[in-house]
């Protein structure tokens, strides 16, 4: 589904901001009525080097669960969607190597 909204965005979305054809003139909501919906900015608070536990110990998941794995340098990470749902981002090490983790 994302190399599908890729291909859609390079064919349709890029030309149209390449050449900037966009009408921001034509609208039928005046802009000073639009409100942000969303946390304000840094309103989602990142992760900064986060601890782990064994996957045996991780009492507050389910089987059903989903998480986001990474594997770097011989280290393997679980980090769970229900945790990254309010995190969004985690700001991680894998021995010398940074890692942003982003959902």
């Amino acid at each position: 589904m994302t190399r599908y909204l890729l291909i859609v965005w390079l064919v349709l979305g890029m030309p149209l901001a390449a050449f900037g054809n966009w009408d921001f003139s034509r609208h039928s909501i005046p802009p000073s009525e639009i409100i942000s919906g969303g946390p304000p900015r840094d309103g989602i608070p990142a992760l900064f080097h986060p601890e782990y536990i064994a996957p045996e110990k991780a009492d507050f998941l389910d089987e059903a669960d989903q998480v986001l794995g990474v594997v770097l340098n011989g280290v393997a990470r679980a980090y769970p969607l229900r945790i990254l749902s309010w995190h969004e981002l985690v700001n991680d090490d894998f021995g010398p190597d940074p890692v942003l983790v982003s959902w």
